[in-house]
């Protein structure tokens, strides 16, 4: 699998200069809290088809005050995602999941300035076919990112990683209370 991404289209159709084909892109790639195995907006249903994939290209962080990682775009292969691939065969159903997962991400096609960006990436699944998806990702400075705990083997849901990430916070919750004289939740 090699870094492949490109901005999103409109519509689930995306033209490849490359190629110069039209393919259809019906999969929304999900590395947090939209994971299948996690699943925390009800948007995974029965019709839903879901596979565990890797995004290439990526790096995942996650700011100590929030509930919910970021991907953010590095076209390295050796920077890799671990996450589900999720799709629908119905395109009005896929449409009408896709606009939610833009409500969620606080995307807008019309908007520059959204939490989220949504890009098209290469997945690769489980049974290690390659599929393009749907991906929301944050172009964050590199002072921010420094800020944030960074899942250096690209799997969220990582037992140690979480780990390690529960016992940073604590860390600097505490450190933040000291520093601020106040002695909040522990």
């Amino acid at each position: 699998l090699r870094c492949f991404c490109e901005p999103s289209q409109c519509s689930m159709l995306l033209f490849s200069a490359g190629t110069g084909k039209t393919m259809v892109v019906d999969c929304v790639f999900a590395y947090g809290t939209m994971r299948a195995e996690i699943d925390r907006w009800n948007m995974i249903d029965s019709n839903c088809q879901h596979l565990k994939a890797k995004a290439c290209g990526f790096k995942l962080y996650q700011e100590y005050s929030f509930f919910y990682p970021f991907a953010t775009k590095t076209c390295k292969d050796s920077d890799v995602i671990e996450g589900s691939v999720l799709h629908w065969n119905d395109p009005v159903v896929f449409a009408h999941k896709l606009a939610g997962y833009d409500t969620i991400e606080g995307y807008s096609e019309d908007r520059e300035n959204g939490l989220y960006q949504r890009i098209v990436v290469d997945v690769e699944d489980e049974n290690r076919q390659i599929r393009k998806a749907y991906m929301y990702i944050q172009d964050q400075s590199p002072e921010y990112i420094e800020e944030c705990f960074a899942f250096a083997n690209g799997d969220w849901l990582d037992s140690t990683a979480r780990e390690h990430f529960d016992t940073e916070k604590k860390r600097i919750d505490q450190a933040a209370r000291k520093i601020l004289g106040r002695h909040g939740p522990k």
